[in-house]
């Protein structure tokens, strides 16, 4: 009986461990790079859009920085829109597109397609990754 209590308190105590690091943000923490380079003082990331994924994915940039996705797509038209920072751009096939503005909040957003691309459109979807 008392191996059973030892065990159900090591267990216990393995569960408040694991949801302390779960909550503090380290699970699955990866090494985050930053996306592109910082040319003239914009942060410049090309981006290939297809059916029916973004690369890179995730982007990654500082919380300030003026970005410049600069966008290209493969296939058919596609869309780039984050919503929090206004973007919304039309990328057509075998023509690029460009968007400039500034990372001016941190967080994790979701980068999605603005335009029906085909069967998979409503699962096009990247992060967007701005670091503090």
């Amino acid at each position: 009986m008392k191996k059973y209590y030892l065990a159900t308190a090591i267990f216990s105590f393995m569960l408040l461990i694991g949801a302390g690091y779960i909550a503090s943000g380290n699970a699955q923490k990866e090494d985050l790079k930053l996306s592109g380079e910082v040319k003239d003082g914009v942060r410049v990331i090309e981006v290939k859009a297809s059916k029916y994924k973004y690369e890179p994915d995730p982007i990654v940039v500082k919380e300030g920085e003026r970005v410049r996705i600069v966008a290209t797509s493969s296939d058919v038209a596609h869309g780039f829109a984050l919503a929090e920072f206004k973007v919304n751009l039309t990328i057509d096939p075998g023509k690029t597109a460009v968007v400039e503005f500034v990372a001016d909040k941190a967080g994790k957003f979701s980068a999605y397609c603005s335009i029906y691309c085909g069967a998979g459109h409503e699962h096009m979807r990247g992060d967007f990754i701005v670091l503090k």
